[in-house]
């Protein structure tokens, strides 16, 4: 959405997107997937072991730069903006030539994925309008 918000020609498959789950799982019926959950504890435990060992938090997120777009679990430091995020709560960081070292952050609660979406949409044309 924000890369498409900027103007960049970006469809879903140029996305480099690592699950949450394995892609087997998601032939699965609900309850055949709710089953197979505690299958994945021991690989988020140790990704989060892990991440806690250098100080940091796992987060799902998006990194939009260089004409690249990643999503997935990451280890952010734990202090940063992202490491800090709780709850439903949405970022963005626009890390700049004029915000460097310390990006701009946008945040603000989540309201679900359509107006979540939309409302992310939005600012980023206000913002790209006023560049």
């Amino acid at each position: 959405i924000l890369a498409r918000g900027l103007g960049w020609r970006m469809e879903l498959n140029d996305i480099e997107v690592t699950g949450l789950y394995p892609e087997a799982m998601s032939s699965l019926s609900v309850n055949e997937f709710m089953a197979a959950l505690p299958e994945l504890d021991d690989h988020f435990r140790t990704l989060v072991e892990a991440a806690a060992a250098g100080g940091k938090v796992l987060r799902y997120a998006a990194t939009v730069a260089g004409g690249r777009c990643t999503v997935g679990p990451q280890a952010v430091d734990a202090g940063s903006p992202l490491g800090r995020l709780e709850g439903t709560d949405n970022l963005v960081e626009f890390h700049t030539q004029w915000y460097r070292p310390a990006p701009l952050v946008v945040q603000g609660r989540g309201a679900g994925t359509d107006a979540t979406a939309a409302g992310v949409l939005a600012e980023m044309v206000e913002l790209a309008a006023g560049l």
